[in-house]
């Protein structure tokens, strides 16, 4: 099913015109990739600095690909090696783009080096009265943002609630990219029954700034805050725009009604960012989109004085 034929590289820049629709130009020593004509404004111009580099990156994320998916059995018919390249193209932030080849090698290494893998089985992580909270890292579908997600439900007077889910991948100098905080896929979602409403309304007790950022967003992402501490990670980084995570939204019946409804949706993740910050004083936003690249850059400092979570 990752099978090709010839050289790895000319089966790459094949599968990305003819599915991707780019077009290739040749820049000096620099190759450049760039996005059908409707589409610069959502998708960056990809830069590629060192063919001979390109084709090593491309063998390995295919041998990845290879060994993790297969051994998983979990292919979906068209979830081909042109699949998996051209998500590659979709999932780019600007400044990811200026160097393709670090950038695939930064996808390889989402692989390896994920740290809770002690997670794999179900953990309670939180008790009190009758509140417990379990935590759990499954993989993620072929040719998500990364390999895994993780997962939190909560359990109260017998009754299970599922709180946002956590999408991330780390790699080599462990940094923590941080994709989605979203409800899960295909679950069932009580979040109007009063037991539920009242315990995790907790989560604003004392704050006045951001009241409007759901409080079930803000717990996942302090238990998550509380994962990465337990293994010493302590940088964050958030992309931007990712055209893989919202091209279900573009040109929306407009472009300009596409534009709305992405800033939105960029917005109240920075807002929860910011709230995060707020409420939380070992959660620090060093940089923003644009100052040095196109993340989002957080450090998690330890607190002096723990808070209670519930």
């Amino acid at each position: 099913m990752l099978e090709f034929n010839g050289d790895i590289t000319d089966f790459f820049f094949q599968e990305i015109k003819k599915k991707g629709k780019y077009t290739l130009e040749k820049i000096g020593s620099k190759i450049v990739i760039i996005p059908r004509e409707e589409e610069p404004y959502y998708k960056p111009i990809i830069q590629i600095n060192d063919i001979e580099r390109l084709k090593i990156e491309l063998q390995n994320y295919r041998t990845t690909l290879l060994n993790f998916y297969n051994s998983q059995n979990c292919f979906a018919d068209y979830q081909d090696l042109s699949y998996f390249f051209n998500n590659i193209l979709f999932g780019m932030t600007n400044s990811d783009a200026t160097d393709l080849e670090s950038y695939i090698n930064k996808k390889n290494q989402f692989f390896y080096h994920d740290p809770f893998v002690f997670l794999d089985k179900e953990k309670k992580i939180y008790q009190k009265d009758n509140v417990s909270i379990f935590v759990k890292r499954h993989q993620e579908l072929p040719g998500y943002e990364s390999p895994y997600i993780i997962t939190f439900h909560l359990e109260l007077n017998k009754t299970t609630y599922y709180l946002p889910l956590i999408k991330y991948a780390v790699d080599q100098n462990k940094i923590c990219n941080l994709f989605t905080i979203q409800f899960g896929r295909n679950r069932i979602n009580k979040v109007q029954d009063d037991d539920y409403k009242s315990t995790i309304n907790i989560m604003n007790k004392g704050i006045k700034k951001y009241r409007n950022v759901s409080p079930s967003f803000v717990l996942s992402l302090r238990l998550f805050l509380d994962l990465l501490k337990e293994v010493q990670i302590n940088k964050i980084v958030v992309p931007d725009f990712l055209f893989c995570k919202y091209r279900n939204y573009y040109k929306s019946r407009t472009v300009t009604k596409s534009d709305n409804i992405l800033e939105r949706i960029l917005n109240e993740f920075l807002i929860l960012l910011k709230r995060m910050e707020y409420q939380f004083p070992d959660f620090k936003i060093e940089n923003y989109p644009n100052e040095i690249d196109s993340y989002t850059h957080i450090k998690i400092d330890t607190p002096k004085k723990k808070r209670e979570l519930l």
